[in-house]
């Protein structure tokens, strides 16, 4: 279930529910939700932020602690690390603060039409990583697609978009410099 939700293939363990039983635990939604934020690789089509831009902001920031204990250091491994470090950080941050707006958007677009906080927070999540069945594991069992809205469907269908393409080519495809080149 743990490989599933970070992959954000969104396959559900038949044995889910047995499994749950036995432990004892309620539903891990937060972690659940948590995976499918972080999932999947960088050259798949999961949805989420993906786990190279996580890895490429846990190396900046471990650079940036070492640049605050030790002023005088210098980075080595070339031009290309430095320019992983520059670049590929700038690009990973930019992808993350637009995958936070969108999310927040997204939640108070669903708690607009009268969806409570807690199941908004679900649908925006599964929608953006696009992760169907984290609806039905991540929450308390009340939740399901038959039972919202119109336009609440509307903005989940907005969302799975937004979150298979990504913010970045949204943004790409809507501004007219992209265009002329």
């Amino acid at each position: 279930m743990v490989m599933s939700f970070l992959s954000t293939t969104g396959f559900e363990s038949e044995y889910w529910g047995s499994s749950q039983a036995w432990s004892g635990l309620k539903t891990p939604g937060l972690i659940l939700m948590g995976l499918c934020v972080l999932g999947g690789g960088i050259a798949t089509t999961a949805g989420g932020v993906k786990l190279l831009r996580v890895y490429v902001l846990y190396k900046h920031g471990v650079r940036e602690m070492t640049r605050l204990s030790y002023p005088h250091s210098v980075a080595g491994a070339g031009e290309k690390a430095r320019n992983f470090r520059r670049e590929g950080a700038y690009a990973a941050w930019i992808f993350f603060m637009l995958f936070l707006v969108s999310l927040a958007i997204i939640i108070l677009s669903f708690s607009a039409t009268g969806i409570k906080f807690e199941h908004s927070l679900i649908l925006a999540i599964s929608g953006l990583s696009t992760t169907g069945p984290l609806i039905y594991v991540a929450g308390d069992g009340s939740l399901y697609y038959s039972t919202i809205s119109q336009t609440a469907k509307s903005i989940f269908c907005v969302a799975m978009v937004l979150g298979r393409l990504e913010a970045l080519a949204v943004i790409a495809l809507f501004n007219p410099n992209y265009w002329l080149k």
